[in-house]
């Protein structure tokens, strides 16, 4: 299993449950391995600190075939392994969003509360300065 970080690893952040794009996925994220790794330490990182508890990421690369699978915009940060879907294994989503969104140490691109998820993604220089520090809500 390959780290990225403490508390990440390349398969959990290329990960798919969708089987017919298991391999595609599994490949192409290898090309984004910096993206990844900088989205491991300096947003998933401190989001887990700030939070104690492990995250269970639901999404985070999805190859481009993935990604119009699942309907996500032409444009996501997850084309790019900028962006990660998580669910805090140990506090309910509502707390959560909140303490990131108010953190003055989480330099975050996005940060949307779903449905059943949060979506997080990486700030400046991978997100154009103007629309860092986004926060909505579903």
């Amino acid at each position: 299993m390959k780290k990225l970080s403490p508390h990440f690893s390349f398969e959990e952040l290329s990960y798919t449950s969708l089987l017919c794009f298991k391999d595609q996925n599994t490949f192409c994220a290898s090309f984004y391995l910096q993206e990844l790794t900088a989205l491991s330490y300096y947003v998933l990182e401190p989001i887990r600190a700030l939070l104690d508890t492990p995250l269970v990421i639901t999404s985070a690369y999805r190859c481009p075939a993935l990604n119009d699978y699942v309907k996500g915009v032409p444009n996501s940060q997850h084309i790019g392994g900028e962006a990660a879907d998580f669910i805090p294994l140990n506090c309910c989503l509502e707390k959560a969003f909140d303490k990131i969104r108010i953190c003055k140490f989480i330099h975050f691109g996005q940060l949307i509360m779903e449905p059943g998820w949060i979506h997080v993604s990486l700030g400046f220089p991978f997100r154009p300065l103007k629309k860092c520090g986004e926060v909505i809500v579903k």
